[in-house]
C-alpha cells in the first residue's frame, strides 16, 4: 500500500503571501471575519472602524483571522497611505487590548497593492474595550479609564457616598470675581463657562450643559463625589454665570435629568435619585452689568457611587460561535466578562486548586494538584503516541485500508511529542451534523509540525472543506475560550480521499501561519493542558461536561467546574467503547461522577433518556441521580418488582454501588444484563455515536450490543450474603484508587477498617475481589493534602444519655455554623431510624428544614460535609463491623463524629483515632 508522503517546502512566514493565504483561506482553522477597507482615508471614515470592531470581537472570542479586502488597491495608492493607515490602527488596537505590546497579539500581511489584507489575532488575556465611556478626574480636566482603573472601579463594593459629604456649595456669586471658597479647580470641583463662546453647531446653554456633564458627572461619581459649576471661568475662576431665562433652566434640569437616566450607575437596572445621587442648582449672579441678560451659575452635583460609573455601554464585542456574528456586549455581560478572572471559591483551596485559565471568558475550574501532569503523562506514552486514540475507535472503520491509512498518517509525526485523537468521541465532541462521505476527523497535535484537522472522507468536496474547517475552528474555540489556552497557534486542515489516497494535493509542511504560530515545546504543553480541560472538566450539580459549553452560556450563570480525577478520565478515555465493563473503586474516588458522566456521553451519542437505565440499590442515589433527568433510573427493586414490558425500551443499563444488591427477590442481574443484548425484531437499536453512524452503513456490533457497566466497591460490601454478581473472573475491569472525598484526618482513620490496610499498602484481596489479581492494583490513595482540621471524634455514653448526647453534639455543630444541608445523622439499622429522627425533632426550632437521619446502607453512594454516626453496630453473622465502619466514616468530607454505647465497638473505634 503505498504511503503518504511528506513533502518539504521553502515556504514558511518569510513569504507567506497574501495570495497564498487567499487561494488556502478554506483550510484555516480559525474563526474568519471579511470586510472592506480604504487604506487611503482615516481610520474612522467609510466605516473604517469596523476594524476595530472585528479586531476586538475576535480577540475577545479565541482569536482568529481578519480578512481585509483593500478597495483601494487599484487606485493609485502608495506604501505610505498603508503606513499612515495602519500606524493609526495600531494606536488604537495598543489601547483597546491596554497598551500591551501589540506584537503579542497582531500579525498584518499584506502590502498596498495587494487585493486582500490578512489581520492574524491571538486571543487577549482580558476582555478588550474600544471605549471604556468611564472617566476620572485630575486637578483640572477628566480623563478616560484604563483597564487597571475599571478594574478597580468595578470591584468597588457598598454604600453610596451622600451628597452632604461633598465640599459645601456658595449660594453668593459677584460678576466677574472669584469667589473665595472656588479658586481653582480640584478632583471635586470644576469649572466650566459656556456662555460668551463662539458656537458654531447652535446649541443652546441647556443643550450644551446637557451634552458636557456626562463625563463630568462619570468622573466625579467614580472618584470622591464632586461639583461642576457652569459659569465660572476655568481660566481665571471668575464668577460671569451662563446667560438662562427661568424656561432655560426648567428645560437644563429636564436635560440633565433625561442625560442622568441614560448614565450607567454600576448597573443596567439602577435609576439614580435626584437629591440623593445628583442634584443641580441654579445660582443668580450679582452685579452684572446693566447692558447683559440676568446669569446664573448652572451646579451639578454627583455623589461618590461604587461600582463603576459609565456615560454609555462599554464599546466591547464579540462574535456569536453559532453564526460568526459580530455583537456587542450588553452593559451587564461586559461587567461580568470583565470581573470573570477574579472570581474564586476559596473554601475549596484546601482539596483543590483554581486553574489559572487567562482568556476573556475562561470557566471557574478546580482540579487536583497533579491532575493535568498526572493525565498528560498517560495520553503521551510512547504507545499512544503510536497510534491515533482512542484506539477502539479504529475498529469500527470496517476497511483495513483505511485503517491502515490512518495509521499511516499517525506515523507521519515521528519527531518530538504528538498526540492524535479521533474527533467526536468522548470528550472530544463536536457539534456538527453527519456529512455524507466522511468517514472520521482526526485532530493532531505536532511538538515538530503543529496543530492538524485531517478529515478522512470517501471523495473531496466544499462541503467537506467547510466541514474540516468548522470543527478546527470549534475545537481551537473550545482550546482557547475555555481550556485557556493563551498561545499563539493556528490549526490547518486536510482533506484525504481514501479512495484515491496518492493524489493528495497538499500536504503536512504546508506553512499557512506567521512564523511567531510556529509550534514550541511551550506551546505543546499548553494545548495539550488546554485539550486535557475541555475534556475533563465538569460541572458538580449536573454533571454538564465543559465541552458542552459555549461562552455566553459560562457567562449567563455563575457557575464552577471540576476536573475529572486521572482514574476517571482514563475510564472515560480508554474504555469508551468497552461494552461489558466492571469498575471497582474504593469509597470517595467518585464512581457515581463517572457513571453519570457516561450516561451523558451515550446521550450525546444519540441514545434517547428512555434507552438508558441507571440502577442502584438505594432510593436516595436513585432520587439524587433521577434529579438530573437524563435517563431513567430505578432501584434493584423497583426493576425486579415492575412489568416485564416496562423497560423494553432500555438498551443500556448502568449500575451503581453493586455491592450493595442482594439477590433475593429475583436475578437482578442477568435481568439487567439482557436488556443489553440484542433482541430480534425490536424496532429500537442501541445508541450509536451519529459520527459513527456516518463512517459505515454497517455497524452491526455497535447496533446490536448495548452498553453494560457495573459499578462497586467490595471493600464496602457490608452484607455477607450475595449481591447476585457473577464472577469477576474473565470480565472487563477497571481500577480507580485515587481518592477525592474525604479530608486527611477521615482518610487515614477509615484506611484503617478497610481490612487493616493504611495508605500506600495494597489492599489484601478478598474471595470476591480474586479475579482482580493480575488486572489491577488495589491500592486506595488520597489525591490531595488537605486537612479539614478536624480529628474524628469518638464519642461514649449510656444508653439511656444517648438522645440528650446526641441533641447536644447536633447543637454544638449546628451553632458552629455548619449549614444543615452539608450535614446527616446515620444509624445501623431500620429500626434505630424512628427513635433517632424523633430524639432530633426539637432542632427543628433551630433550623429552617429536617435534618437528614437515615441508615449507612441506604445513605451508601452520598456524602455530607459532615456526618454523626450514631450507635454503630451490625449483626456479625450476617455483616462486617469494618465494612461497616468503613462505610460509615467515607460518607464524611470533613468532619466525623460517631457515638457509641457499646464498650466493645468504642474501643474498636477509639484505637483507630
Amino acid at each position: 500500500m503505498s504511503r503518504f508522503k511528506r513533502r518539504k517546502t521553502s515556504m514558511g512566514s518569510s513569504g507567506l503571501s497574501t495570495i497564498d493565504i487567499t487561494s488556502n483561506l478554506h483550510r484555516y482553522g480559525d474563526c474568519i471575519l471579511h470586510c472592506n477597507v480604504y487604506i487611503s482615508r482615516g481610520i474612522h471614515e467609510l466605516d473604517n472602524d469596523i476594524v476595530l470592531r472585528y479586531a476586538c470581537a475576535i480577540a475577545n472570542s479565541g482569536g482568529g483571522i481578519l480578512h481585509m479586502q483593500n478597495v483601494d488597491y487599484k487606485r493609485g495608492v502608495c506604501s505610505k497611505d498603508l503606513d499612515t493607515w495602519w500606524s493609526g490602527m495600531e494606536i488604537k488596537l495598543a489601547a483597546m487590548i491596554s497598551s500591551d505590546d501589540i506584537c503579542n497579539y497582531f500579525d498584518m500581511v499584506g502590502n498596498y497593492d495587494d487585493a486582500d489584507l490578512y489581520l492574524f489575532v491571538k486571543t487577549s488575556e482580558h476582555i478588550c474595550t474600544i471605549n471604556y465611556h468611564s472617566r476620572l478626574p485630575t486637578d483640572t480636566a477628566t480623563h478616560d479609564v484604563s483597564y487597571q482603573s475599571v478594574i478597580k472601579l468595578l470591584q468597588k463594593e457598598g454604600p453610596e457616598k451622600p451628597l452632604a459629604a461633598l465640599p459645601p456649595v456658595p449660594t453668593d456669586y459677584y460678576y466677574g470675581i472669584t469667589h473665595e471658597c472656588l479658586k481653582q479647580e480640584t478632583k471635586q470641583i470644576q469649572f466650566k463657562q459656556l456662555s460668551g463662546r463662539n458656537s458654531r453647531d447652535g446649541k443652546g446653554i441647556p443643550e450644551k450643559i446637557k451634552s458636557l456633564v456626562s463625563k463630568y458627572v462619570s468622573a466625579f461619581a467614580n472618584h470622591e463625589g464632586g461639583h461642576i459649576y457652569f459659569g465660572i471661568d476655568d481660566d481665571h475662576a471668575a464668577v460671569y454665570g451662563e446667560d438662562m431665562s427661568y424656561q432655560d433652566q426648567e428645560r437644563t434640569a429636564k436635560l440633565v435629568q433625561l442625560r442622568m437616566d441614560v448614565i450607567i450607575w454600576g448597573s443596567s437596572t439602577f435609576s439614580a435619585q435626584r437629591g440623593v445621587h445628583w442634584d443641580i442648582q441654579f445660582f443668580p449672579v450679582q452685579d452684572v452689568p446693566p447692558r447683559k441678560n440676568p446669569r446664573f451659575v448652572v451646579v451639578v452635583s454627583v455623589c461618590k457611587f461604587p461600582g463603576g460609573v459609565f456615560t454609555a455601554t462599554p464599546d466591547s464585542y464579540y462574535v456569536n460561535t453559532r453564526n460568526q456574528e459580530v455583537k456587542c456586549w450588553s452593559f451587564d455581560q461586559w461587567r461580568k466578562a470583565m470581573l470573570n478572572p477574579f472570581r474564586d471559591k476559596p473554601e475549596l483551596h484546601g482539596r483543590f486548586v483554581k486553574l489559572p485559565l487567562m482568556v476573556p471568558q475562561a470557566p471557574l475550574v478546580f482540579s487536583l494538584k497533579h491532575t493535568i501532569n498526572s493525565i498528560k503523562s498517560k495520553l503521551l506514552t510512547e504507545k499512544s503516541m503510536k497510534l491515533p486514540q482512542p484506539r477502539h475507535f479504529l475498529s469500527f472503520i470496517n476497511h483495513q485500508d483505511t485503517r491502515d491509512l490512518i495509521c499511516s498518517v499517525v506515523d507521519l509525526f515521528p519527531a518530538g511529542q504528538h498526540l492524535s485523537l479521533f474527533v467526536n468521541c468522548w470528550g472530544l465532541s463536536v457539534p456538527s451534523a453527519p456529512i455524507p462521505k466522511v468517514i472520521c476527523d482526526l485532530f493532531v497535535v505536532s511538538e515538530s509540525s503543529g496543530c492538524h484537522l485531517i478529515t478522512f472522507a470517501n471523495s473531496e468536496s466544499s462541503s467537506i472543506w467547510t466541514h474540516a474547517q468548522d470543527v478546527a475552528a470549534h475545537l481551537k474555540y473550545k482550546m482557547v475560550a475555555l481550556g485557556g489556552c493563551v498561545a499563539k497557534f493556528g490549526i490547518a486542515t486536510h482533506i484525504i480521499n481514501v479512495k484515491n489516497f496518492t493524489e493528495v494535493k497538499h500536504d503536512l509542511d504546508c506553512k499557512f501561519y506567521p512564523s511567531h504560530f510556529d509550534m514550541t515545546s511551550e506551546k505543546f504543553d499548553e494545548v495539550i493542558n488546554s485539550l486535557i480541560v475541555i475534556m475533563a472538566a465538569y460541572q458538580p450539580v449536573d454533571f454538564t461536561t465543559l465541552n458542552s459549553k459555549d461562552m455566553s452560556n459560562i457567562l449567563s450563570c455563575d457557575t464552577h467546574f471540576f476536573m475529572l480525577t486521572c482514574d476517571q478520565f482514563e475510564l472515560l478515555f480508554r474504555r469508551q467503547f468497552t461494552k461489558e465493563l466492571w469498575v471497582h473503586s474504593p469509597p470517595g474516588a467518585g464512581k457515581t461522577v463517572a457513571a453519570v458522566q457516561f450516561v451523558q456521553e451515550l446521550k450525546r451519542r444519540g441514545c434517547q433518556s428512555s434507552e438508558i437505565l441507571y440502577l442502584a440499590e438505594n432510593k436516595l442515589l436513585c432520587s439524587y441521580v433521577g434529579s438530573f433527568n437524563i435517563c431513567r433510573v430505578a432501584t434493584r427493586l423497583e426493576f425486579l418488582q415492575a412489568n416485564k414490558d416496562s423497560y423494553s425500551s432500555v438498551r443500556n443499563v448502568i449500575v451503581d454501588e453493586a455491592q450493595n444488591f442482594k439477590d433475593r427477590d429475583g436475578d437482578w442481574y442477568s435481568a439487567a444484563e439482557r436488556l443489553t443484548k440484542p433482541r430480534e425484531n425490536s424496532q429500537v437499536q442501541a445508541c450509536t455515536d451519529k459520527n459513527l453512524t456516518a463512517i459505515n452503513s454497517d455497524l452491526s456490533l455497535l447496533e446490536r450490543h448495548g452498553f453494560f457497566w457495573v459499578f462497586m466497591d467490595y471493600s464496602q460490601k457490608v452484607h455477607k450474603f450475595s449481591a447476585g454478581l457473577p464472577s469477576i473472573i474473565g470480565k472487563n475491569n477497571f481500577m480507580m484508587s485515587e481518592i477525592t472525598r474525604n479530608s486527611k484526618e477521615i482518610f487515614e482513620y477509615a484506611m484503617h477498617f478497610m481490612n487493616g490496610s493504611p495508605e500506600g499498602q495494597k489492599v489484601p484481596l478478598t474471595d470476591d475481589m480474586a479475579g482482580l489479581r493480575g488486572d489491577v492494583e488495589v491500592s486506595p490513595h488520597l489525591g490531595h493534602d488537605y486537612k479539614s482540621g478536624q480529628s474524628v471524634e469518638i464519642l461514649k455514653c449510656d444508653k439511656e444519655h444517648l438522645k440528650e448526647k446526641l441533641f447536644q453534639v447536633l447543637s454544638g455543630i449546628i451553632d458552629s455554623g455548619v449549614s444543615v444541608d452539608d450535614l446527616a445523622v446515620l444509624v445501623g439499622s431500620k429500626q434505630d431510624k424512628p427513635e433517632v429522627t424523633a430524639n432530633v425533632k426539637p432542632l427543628s426550632q433551630k433550623i429552617e428544614c429536617g435534618l437528614e437521619v437515615d441508615t449507612v446502607k441506604e445513605f451508601s453512594g452520598l456524602d455530607r460535609g459532615t456526618i454523626i454516626g450514631v450507635d454503630p453496630k451490625v449483626n456479625s453473622e450476617h455483616a462486617d463491623l469494618n465494612k461497616f465502619i468503613l462505610s460509615l466514616a467515607t460518607r464524611a468530607r470533613d468532619k466525623l463524629v460517631i457515638i457509641s454505647t457499646s464498650d466493645d465497638i468504642q474501643q474498636k473505634l477509639a484505637t483507630k483515632v
